[in-house]
């Protein structure tokens, strides 16, 4: 949905009436799964989404246009599915080489972080999230996303 960018600035009760159409339970679409990006400060679309980490040092969990569209399909339909998907990471992941899977470490830190902030700052539960959009897949980047995300879990979501 990179063109529900736009959907935010649309004039009441336009924008209620689409949300609804598109989210509410036995309504118009009922989507039931929504997959949003997770933004990385670059352009990947139409839509294109800012990271919540512009900086390794720099958090902020309130940029972009996805948060908001999480928020106002669970408030329509609490079981909807929530799926996050990188479609591009900021420089600072991959160290200058613009690289993500040579240091799977900070790459999986950075998508546990989106996870959490998630949770602490929109008390949205994120149900799965995607490799990285159209990119082959790293096996080492895979096993330390499980670890951590695991470990992350149990400690601070569960």
């Amino acid at each position: 949905l990179a063109t529900s960018r736009l959907l935010i600035n649309y004039a009441e009760p336009y924008r209620t009436q689409i949300l609804d159409y598109l989210f509410k339970p036995n309504f118009g679409a009922s989507l039931h799964i929504l997959k949003v990006e997770i933004g990385g400060d670059a352009q990947s679309t139409d839509g294109t989404e800012p990271s919540h980490m512009h900086y390794e040092d720099d958090e902020n969990y309130f940029r972009g246009y996805e948060w908001w569209l999480m928020t106002e399909a669970k408030r329509r339909n609490p079981n909807i599915t929530l799926i996050g998907l990188p479609w591009a990471f900021p420089g600072w992941i991959g160290r200058g080489v613009n690289w993500p899977y040579d240091f799977p470490d900070v790459t999986v830190s950075y998508i546990v972080s989106w996870i959490i902030g998630a949770k602490q700052y929109h008390d949205l539960d994120i149900d799965y999230v995607g490799i990285w959009n159209e990119r082959n897949f790293d096996i080492k980047y895979i096993k330390v996303g499980c670890l951590l995300s695991f470990f992350i879990f149990m400690l601070f979501l569960n």
